[in-house]
């Protein structure tokens, strides 16, 4: 990591892929903060709309940590910033190869998603700024904030489970049917890979191997960002003691502390209409192993 740079971990996939249980067992590891979808959640009308709690509980407008920096953003930039970052413009900004390439349309919301990490970073004294904002458009607008070190884990997971979870209300999270959820899938992954082009590191993991040897993937995933992994005194086998912390977005599981059990919860697969699911991802199935006598 060069020392002028703010290092960014972007954790990059489809939602609900174990990324907000990743994120907050990364936000524990010495000189890493987590604040969740901090870069999606901020600049999309839609999701502010919805106005989920931070992490530590509180209304967003009251939390200490974000009050300020949601009202540096002026809703008029919030309004372009949904406009211009979403997945179909992926083309545009991944031929953007810097500042000077960037189209104006961005430039706004670049400045506004700078400020925010060097608020972080300034206030926390980090090392390593966590982001799970999933969304590959997100991370190609990262990767063009000069001062930004950008490294990017690409979490993926069984669809049939991904498609199982979503097919259920979670809390504040609202259920979405299966073409949704397989399209959300496809995409997300798909374009995840692409940003190998434009990182200081990427890392593809599933999110199954993960929960088998967390310790293991943990100290990989930290040594990418760090160079040497540091100690992870609250993992305990498969279960981790994990403090509040001030993340935005992501599922429910975020609110509070306390001991977590780290597993895969093996949601129904969505009986008959399985077909549909392989018919439509096998060829990504197959490049992530799920369909080689290992669907776990």
């Amino acid at each position: 990591m060069q020392n002028d740079k703010i290092a960014v971990l972007y954790i990059a996939g489809s939602g609900r892929s174990g990324t907000t249980l990743l994120a907050r067992l990364l936000g524990e590891v010495e000189g890493f903060v987590n604040i969740g979808e901090a870069a999606r959640y901020l600049f999309d009308v839609d999701i502010r709309a919805r106005d989920f709690p931070c992490g530590c509980g509180s209304p967003l407008s009251e939390c200490a940590f974000w009050k300020d920096k949601i009202r540096a953003i002026p809703p008029n930039l919030v309004q372009q910033a949904s406009d211009v970052v979403r997945i179909r413009r992926f083309p545009s900004l991944l031929m953007a190869s810097g500042r000077s390439g960037t189209p104006d349309a961005y430039r706004p919301v670049l400045d506004a998603l700078a400020e925010m990490y060097r608020a972080v970073a300034r206030e926390t004294g980090c090392r390593v700024i966590v982001d799970s904002s999933k969304n590959p458009a997100n991370a190609l607008l990262a990767s063009l904030i000069p001062e930004v070190e950008l490294h990017v884990l690409h979490v993926v997971r069984n669809p049939h489970r991904v498609v199982a979870s979503w097919a259920k209300k979670k809390g504040y999270l609202r259920a979405h049917p299966r073409h949704k959820v397989i399209a959300w899938w496809w995409s997300f992954n798909l374009l995840s890979e692409a940003l190998r082009l434009k990182t200081r590191s990427y890392r593809l993991l599933r999110y199954e191997d993960f929960v088998r040897e967390p310790e293991k993937w943990m100290r990989e995933i930290a040594a990418d960002v760090v160079g040497v992994a540091p100690a992870m005194p609250f993992l305990d086998g498969g279960e981790a003691r994990v403090r509040v912390q001030h993340d935005l977005g992501g599922n429910p599981d975020k609110l509070g502390g306390g001991r977590i059990k780290i597993v895969d919860a093996r949601d129904s697969a969505g009986g008959p209409r399985d077909w549909l699911v392989n018919l439509t991802t096998f060829p990504l199935q197959l490049r992530y192993q799920y369909l080689l006598g290992d669907r776990s």
